[in-house]
């Protein structure tokens, strides 16, 4: 999965959401660009299933 974040998050937002990717057991990747920052994340495909985007800000 990769989760694209808008270019105004915060580097408190970015460790939010690195946080709660590694307490549902799967494995953060940072990558920040010029404009954007992406968070890949690795792990189970079902547990990536069963992960809503929408718990992240």
């Amino acid at each position: 999965m990769i989760i694209v974040l808008k270019p105004e998050a915060t580097q408190a937002q970015i460790e939010h959401i690195i946080d709660k990717v590694k307490q549902l057991g799967l494995t953060p990747h940072l990558s920040k660009g010029s404009q954007r920052t992406i968070i890949g994340v690795i792990g189970p495909e079902d547990v990536l299933r069963a992960t809503p985007l929408e718990i992240f800000p």
